[in-house]
């Protein structure tokens, strides 16, 4: 009988059994970009994730190995974020404050991804809409638009500050010369 080393019992103990097949394996960290990303591109009211529960996580996953495919999820995503119902620019008789969705609101029950996929939330043909609602929409869209732009000039802005805030630093402790500084400017402003 052979004595296995301490390592090994761990290594043994510490594996993870999955039945997901590695292809339908879900990259969490990937998918939250791409989901934020999305609802960013398309001036989305829908908030941001940052983080999943197990649960949901759980759930997705399931969803994923039903179908055997990943494509339901980004279909999903891409549904949600185009539509001017779940984004609160849409009121129904039901809902006259208007409904923003969420991520969990996504992976609440299988009808609702599949709904999504599917389509049913999407924005109806314009020449459903009267004028007015046609006008307003294209209002709140563009106010979406603009601020998703401020947003993001905000950010590139905040991060150009705080690359002349390291460049200063370095100078004032003499990692770099003066000379070396003006260069560091000069290449930022390119």
């Amino acid at each position: 009988m052979s004595v296995m080393a301490l390592s090994e019992i761990l290594t043994i103990m510490n594996k993870k059994y999955s039945t997901t097949p590695a292809h339908l394996k879900i990259d969490w960290e990937r998918f939250i970009a791409f989901f934020n990303a999305t609802m960013k591109k398309y001036g989305s009211a829908i908030p941001p994730v940052v983080v999943i529960t197990k649960g949901k996580r759980v759930q997705a996953q399931r969803i994923v190995n039903e179908l055997g495919t990943k494509d339901v999820l980004i279909d999903a995503v891409e549904h949600m974020a185009k539509s001017d119902f779940l984004n609160g620019r849409r009121h129904s008789k039901k809902n006259q404050g208007g409904f923003i969705a969420s991520f969990p609101w996504m992976l609440n029950d299988d009808e609702t991804i599949a709904n999504l996929a599917n389509g049913m939330y999407d924005n109806p043909p314009a020449a459903e809409l009267t004028p007015d609602e046609q006008r307003q929409l294209e209002q709140e869209r563009y106010r979406a638009q603009q601020e998703a732009r401020r947003a993001e000039a905000r950010r590139i802005e905040e991060e150009e500050h705080e690359r002349r805030a390291r460049q200063r630093e370095q100078w004032a402790q003499g990692a770099v010369t003066y000379e070396q500084y003006q260069q560091m400017v000069e290449n930022g402003r390119k």
